[in-house]
């Protein structure tokens, strides 16, 4: 196998870039649900639950990481699971995979959280209106904490069909088989 790309996304974007990028993202997409689900639904919001809200919004981030990690189904043994505290409640989750994965499968991994989580919290949106401020927040907060996976499946998708993903410290780099 030979090195096709080496992919390191905050290299190749910067923080400053991708930090505007994520807030952009964060106000777009709250604007624009929040004005549609309450077209969808007009409702007297409610601020009961705003302790549940909180909890929500400090481990949406890993609740995503955990998304990452059970997507990996079949390679759990090549997979390594860290837990570091962050600010001292902040639960903050590596996950580090030790062996090469499929570009489809890695791909699979990448937008797992993205549609499942995004998904979760829309059906929770139309369900519950009276909530939808909470769940448009939560719902532009996790979009903005995708920013980077979809960058990466953005230069994932022109790899070779049959090329594998190997995690390194540079980044992540795609492997291509060598033909002879």
């Amino acid at each position: 196998m030979h090195c096709w790309k080496t992919i390191n996304i905050k290299n190749e974007y910067g923080s400053a870039w991708l930090t505007i990028v994520s807030i952009s993202i964060f106000i777009l997409i709250f604007s624009f649900t929040f004005v549609l689900f309450g077209r969808i639904h007009p409702s007297f919001y409610k601020d009961d639950w705003l302790w549940l809200f909180i909890i929500f919004f400090v481990f949406l981030y890993p609740l995503h990481k955990l998304t990452h990690y059970f997507s990996l189904l079949g390679y759990r043994k090549s997979v390594k699971l860290r837990v570091r505290r962050e600010y001292l409640i902040i639960p903050v989750l590596i996950v580090r995979i030790k062996k090469e994965i499929p570009k489809n499968r890695y791909i699979f991994t990448l937008l797992a959280p993205f549609f499942l989580i995004n998904g979760i919290l829309i059906l929770l949106a139309i369900s519950f209106p009276q909530f939808t401020h909470f769940l448009c927040i939560l719902l532009s907060y996790h979009c903005s904490i995708c920013l980077i996976d979809i960058l990466c499946v953005k230069d994932l998708i022109p790899a070779p069909r049959d090329s594998v993903i190997e995690e390194t410290p540079k980044g992540y780099e795609i492997l291509v088989p060598t033909k002879i």
